[in-house]
């Protein structure tokens, strides 16, 4: 959607597309529309359940949905070693995909992730999504160094984890916010 549209609406990501080759795989609670919008380089954050059942909240930088349909997170291992640590331990974990110019939003939910090793084919996604995520925020008014540093990154500090979205909410402000989005 480009800025010279319409703001986002809850409803329009509520409303059911027809048939089943709009998903992304056979199983998946995500319709291709929303897989294509979680990996369109924008602000991602985590929360999981930690140590004494206490939230812990991370940011991604990426996103890539697998042909399973199997969600698959790119993060700085060092700014989410807490975070990390409540999924080895087994906790649910929470992402939320918000587009800074019109807060168009939704939230994932998985009973699970796994933890995995970044893999040289994420890191051309990496670069893409973290320059349209920085583009995103200079385009809603962030200076360009502050955009800049917010997706800053070293190769060899990325980790992944992947997991199955178990359920999907839209979480874009207005009427109908929260609602599940039903496969």
């Amino acid at each position: 959607m480009s800025r010279t549209q319409s703001p986002a609406r809850p409803a329009d990501d509520l409303a059911v597309p027809a048939g089943r080759r709009d998903r992304i795989a056979e199983g998946s609670s995500l319709p291709r529309k929303l897989a294509d919008f979680m990996q369109s380089g924008i602000s991602v954050i985590l929360g999981a359940v930690g140590a004494n059942r206490q939230p812990v909240a991370g940011v991604a930088l990426a996103c890539r949905i697998k042909a399973d349909g199997r969600v698959r997170l790119l993060l700085r291992r060092p700014a989410n070693l807490a975070l990390l640590e409540a999924l080895a331990a087994g906790g649910a974990v929470a992402a939320t995909f918000s587009r800074p110019h019109d807060h168009r939003s939704i939230q994932v939910k998985a009973s699970r992730a796994s933890i995995v090793p970044c893999r040289a084919e994420d890191l051309p996604e990496l670069a893409r999504q973290c320059a349209g995520m920085r583009d995103e925020l200079v385009g809603a008014a962030y200076p360009p160094a502050f955009a800049a540093a917010y997706v800053a990154y070293e190769p060899s500090e990325i980790a992944a984890i992947e997991l199955d979205a178990d359920r999907a909410f839209v979480q874009t402000p207005g009427p109908g916010a929260g609602g599940e989005i039903v496969p």
